[in-house]
Parts: structure tokens; C-alpha cells; sequence
């Protein structure tokens, strides 16, 4: 197994409801968001503070780890939208 602090964490677009949370969140707000460890995709999700930014353009996921240490990534939101829009599963 991996260590958790060596991993790089991904958005879980396997999930319906952290699809829709992601295409619906204003500006300047924050939603939980699921990930998973890249090399482990079936693994445990993890808990994720998503936050768009004011003005709407950056989407940046911030991962607080078991150890403390935290990760962060972000996306262009317009394209954030459009992969969680085409990737959602149906409900």
C-alpha cells in the first residue's frame, strides 16, 4: 500500500451528487467534494473543501489528510464544469 501523505488525490466524477455540487456552486462559495487517491481509484473516498473563486474562474480543492498535511489543486471552472457535466452518471 501507498502512503496517504505520497498520493495525489483526484475529484470522484463516479458520484452523482459531487457532480451536481460542483456544476452548481456560486461564486465565491465552498462545497464538500469527494476524492480518491489516484492509484486507488475504488478506495475509500476522502472528504474535500471545493472553493470557487469570486469571480467564478478557478475552482481549487483543498485535501486535508489523516496525518494533517494538507494537498491542493486547482481547475479552470469552466472546464471543471464541462468534465463533471459530461462525466456524471445517471441518477
Amino acid at each position: 500500500m501507498i502512503p496517504p501523505d505520497s498520493l495525489t488525490y483526484l475529484i470522484n466524477f463516479r458520484d452523482s451528487a459531487n457532480c451536481s455540487r460542483i456544476q452548481n456552486v456560486p461564486p465565491g462559495e465552498e462545497v464538500l467534494v469527494l476524492v480518491h487517491p489516484e492509484e486507488e481509484p475504488l478506495a475509500d473516498e476522502l472528504r474535500a473543501k471545493g472553493i470557487r473563486s469570486r469571480d467564478g474562474n478557478l475552482f481549487t480543492v483543498e485535501i486535508t489528510l489523516v496525518d494533517g498535511t494538507h494537498q491542493s489543486f486547482e481547475w479552470e471552472y469552466p472546464l471543471l464544469k464541462l468534465v463533471a457535466q459530461l462525466l456524471q452518471p445517471p441518477a
